[in-house]
């Protein structure tokens, strides 16, 4: 089964009732359940007999998979919230932002701080190097990162399985 909800689409009993209807079959799910409310039991997640069907695939890596500045980021993170394993696109987020707040410095530094303006120098962004590594955007505003975690859920928690390298 293919679930491409998020969890607050009723997706711990959707994988519940799947599960029982097909006791040797595979669940599959997005990124948009990869969080602790979906894994974790003890926070209304799914139960470890159906942990054990389900494989997540997200477009995030186990954090010793990014470069030192990722390796910097989880740290830092865990220094500030006492989480060794934020959620996965706790570093997306980040990079997200640090991207933006870099795109409207290069386009101050052309004269203008315009929408248009910041939304040309995102799509100008090439070989940026960041905490998830060296990207840029291409004409499609997609980054050329092509790697995805592939996790399994066990004890309440995602567990990386392996990468999947997806063609560029």
């Amino acid at each position: 089964m293919v679930y491409a909800g998020v969890t607050a689409n009723n997706a711990v009993q959707i994988f519940k009732d799947f599960s029982a209807a097909l006791p040797t079959g595979h669940l599959y799910r997005p990124d948009g359940i990869a969080e602790s409310a979906f894994a974790d039991p003890a926070k209304g997640g799914i139960p470890a007999d159906v942990q054990a069907k389900v494989k997540v695939v997200i477009a995030t890596l186990p954090a010793d998979q990014y470069p030192p500045q990722g390796q910097t980021f989880f740290a830092d993170y865990q220094r500030e919230f006492g989480e060794s394993t934020p959620d996965p696109y706790a570093i997306y987020g980040f990079e997200a932002m640090s991207l933006t707040l870099d795109a409207i410095k290069r386009a101050a530094a052309k004269g203008e701080v315009t929408r248009e303006a910041v939304v040309e120098q995102l799509f100008a962004t090439k070989d940026r190097q960041s905490v998830l590594g060296s990207y840029s955007i291409d004409a499609n505003g997609d980054t050329t990162l092509t790697d995805y975690g592939a996790y399994t859920i066990k004890g309440g928690k995602l567990e990386f399985a392996e990468t999947i390298k997806a063609a560029a």
